[in-house]
């Protein structure tokens, strides 16, 4: 599968057990957990102000498909039209619109990857940006699909040099790439997130592996940048992962330790990290219309647990019951909606995912 080089982790490619930092208001939050029936991991990515979770879950024979939970309870499964059923392939779904539209990837019998959207009435349409290579694991990403349907992510060229789109609800492409990123194998831009007015958020890698944050306007404006303290050596800097509709932009940043940050509007950065994180850090993955933001952090020699930060800076954690507690497992929170709802997976003792959500 493709691998997003990124700290902020896109794995995101009975009830909560509540630290010490949990605002006492809090408590009443409920987790719901759930399993894709038959799956051997399941993995919710995103979800909408419905309350429905898209994402992935993977099969007896290690082979991915998508998945749609409704906020009743109700899941449904689907392939995208020419998706691979061999091991290690398959159909992701990583974002869901308002309107139920869903964006994705998907990898054909060749290992070569194709976007897709799936709308809400349930028809398919494949994403293949002109000029992507067709090497195996290359192709096209989708990472984010906007409330307008407009659809941002990133491809490989026949270099295996990774560059940014945006795809308008319209069907036209834009190709881009932030002035300062490399073009060797494994550099370049990677988009992110994108809002209804059309702006992206993403980060490159520079020609010297270390990365920075990028905003690019609706224009075709690159607004480059790095959060305060970030570090300067291969592998460090900056990675935006969200963006909401007023454009303040989520993230994480890296020197030796990893920290959240908060990019407003008029690009002043605010860092902050989880009271109780470790030397693991604090990796924020979504953030809401309200300013809320949600992710995981991590302690040394111990598992994962999420976080929820208001856009007051109250920082509420959780971890889901059942998660496993050691060497990297447990709760990873991946998505959240305008009433704060979150959605994620949790790891348990034998590292096997299972979906979750959680109602403030």
């Amino acid at each position: 599968m493709f691998i997003n080089r990124s700290v902020a982790l896109k794995v995101c490619l009975a009830l909560a057990a509540w630290g010490p930092s949990l605002p006492a208001g809090d408590r009443a939050a409920t987790i719901t957990t759930f399993d894709v029936p038959g799956a051997a991991g399941t993995f919710g990515n995103s979800i909408n102000q419905a309350g429905t979770i898209a994402g992935y879950w993977v099969d007896t024979a290690n082979v991915y498909h998508g998945f749609l939970s409704a906020s009743g309870g109700a899941i449904t499964t689907f392939d995208a039209p020419g998706a691979a059923t061999t091991s290690g392939l398959g159909t992701l779904a990583v974002s869901i619109n308002t309107s139920g539209a869903v964006a994705g990837y998907y990898a054909d019998a060749s290992n070569v990857y194709h976007g897709f959207v799936l709308s809400a009435a349930g028809a398919f349409t494949t994403i293949d940006v002109p000029g992507t290579g067709t090497a195996p694991g290359k192709n096209t990403f989708p990472q984010s699909i906007g409330d307008t349907g407009a659809v941002t992510g990133r491809y490989q060229d026949t270099s295996a040099t990774t560059h940014g789109f945006f795809l308008s609800a319209g069907g036209t492409f834009t190709m881009f790439d932030a002035p300062g990123a490399g073009a060797a194998e494994s550099q370049g831009t990677y988009a992110e997130s994108t809002n209804t007015a059309g702006t992206v958020a993403g980060y490159y890698a520079d020609p010297f592996f270390v990365y920075h944050g990028f905003q690019l306007s609706s224009g075709g404006t690159v607004t480059e940048f790095d959060a305060p303290g970030a570090g300067t050596g291969p592998d460090q800097g900056t990675f935006a992962s969200s963006m909401n509709a007023a454009g303040t932009i989520a993230g994480n940043y890296t020197n030796g330790g990893t920290h959240g940050f908060l990019r407003a509007s008029d690009g002043t950065v605010t860092s902050f990290d989880v009271t109780a994180a470790g030397p693991l850090g604090t990796l924020p993955t979504a953030i809401n219309t309200a300013g809320a933001i949600t992710g995981y952090y991590g302690l040394k020699s111990t598992a994962y647990r999420g976080f929820v930060r208001s856009a007051k800076g109250t920082s509420a954690t959780f971890h889901v019951s059942g998660a496993g507690t050691k060497n990297y497992l447990g709760t990873f929170p991946c998505g959240i909606n305008q009433s704060g709802a979150i959605a994620g997976y949790y790891t348990d003792a034998g590292g096997t995912a299972h979906g979750f959500v959680r109602t403030p």
